[in-house]
């Protein structure tokens, strides 16, 4: 601490504090500038610094040059408008009005485009200052493209999971008001729970493979889990490793829990002897095709049914619809044989097929 002493008149000392204050000050200063300026070299959004008398651009940070593919030079000098941040000249001049009145303007969803090309979506924030006296506007220049992407794509899953529920419910209401048309109340509730846990079933993979398609034997054994004790003994199956459409999944998911349900009641899988053989198989010819069938054999004596009731609706015409394809029923003595055949794209869509999946299972 300074005091006055003898031979230090007090004018001394005031002069003295005078210039060590200022110095803390000028430091204070420095130290500021300093950290604005990493702020400003390291900021993750673009930054630029306006005239707002000259509307041009006096400095612009790294990220912005990386932004609009611009060097530094390039940017100083030059207006908003022509750099592709605002419509025109006149779009300029109003920001710098609006920002004489509200100090802040934000534009959101502003179409940017790269010198490189780059199309690109910005939100842009512009705030008009006093640095010493002298007015600048600070433009905070923010990339949202992976944003406004993310949007549109919820947009777009939030459209589909309503279509595909709807579609969901529409054959659950098929299903019920067929499962309905016969049998007591009691059976109705049955078949009609057995009926939509094997929709169920299907969703679930559907889901968890986020609609991409169900693999086939994925499909095959999902809605043969409670025949899981007899894979490779008594239900062998043979195929490829491909993927069905969420359509087709549906669809044929529907059939095989029907054919099983069947088999274990009436058919092969009724006794201990009996066998279940599952085979699908693509054709890559001229006219790409997809085909799967069902066949018995060692059950009960089969004889075709005295009428059509819901079950062979589920494995026929339902089948068909959902592949653009066609099922064959043969009641045949041995056992029943079923078969469903349908183009390539509407079965598998763009699915690849790779190694058999005949792996000690049939």
């Amino acid at each position: 601490m300074l005091r006055e002493t003898a031979g230090q008149p007090a004018g001394m000392l005031a002069v003295i504090r005078e210039i060590s204050g200022r110095k803390r000050s000028e430091e204070k200063l420095r130290v500021s500038e300093v950290r604005y300026r990493r702020l400003f070299e390291a900021a993750q959004d673009g930054v630029l610094l306006v005239n707002p008398d000259t509307r041009k651009i006096t400095d612009a940070n790294p990220f912005m040059t990386m932004l609009l593919g611009y060097s530094h030079g390039q940017l100083v000098g030059k207006e908003l408008f022509e750099i592709g941040l605002l419509k025109d000249e006149a779009a300029s001049q109003e920001m710098v009005r609006k920002l004489k009145e509200v100090h802040q303007v934000r534009y959101e969803d502003l179409p940017l485009e790269s010198q490189g090309g780059v199309h690109q979506e910005v939100e842009v924030v512009a705030n008009l200052y006093d640095e010493n006296g002298a007015a600048v506007i600070q433009c905070n220049i923010r990339d949202i493209t992976e944003r406004k992407q993310a949007e549109e794509h919820n947009k777009l899953l939030m459209a589909e999971v309503n279509h595909r529920a709807m579609n969901l419910l529409a054959v659950v209401q098929a299903v019920a008001e067929q499962t309905a048309r016969g049998g007591d109340p009691a059976t109705l509730v049955e078949r009609l729970c057995e009926r939509i846990y094997g929709l169920a079933v299907s969703q679930d993979l559907l889901v968890q493979n986020q609609w991409h398609g169900v693999e086939v034997s994925g499909l095959v054994e999902a809605q043969l889990a409670h025949f899981k004790d007899l894979f490779g003994t008594r239900v062998l199956l043979d195929g490829p490793h491909t993927n069905l459409t969420p359509a087709a999944a549906q669809g044929i998911g529907m059939a095989l829990h029907e054919l099983a349900t069947n088999a274990a009641k009436y058919g092969a899988l009724s006794n201990g002897e009996g066998q279940v053989r599952i085979s699908w198989h693509v054709d890559v010819a001229a006219q790409p095709a997809f085909s799967m069938s069902w066949l018995e054999e060692g059950g009960p004596k089969v004889s075709p049914p005295c009428r059509k009731g819901f079950g062979q609706i589920v494995i026929g015409r339902m089948a068909e619809a959902a592949v653009n394809g066609t099922a064959e029923i043969d009641y045949r003595e041995s056992g029943l044989f079923w078969k469903l055949s349908a183009p390539f794209a509407d079965a598998l869509g763009r699915g690849r097929v790779t190694s058999p999946a005949n792996d000690a299972r049939g």
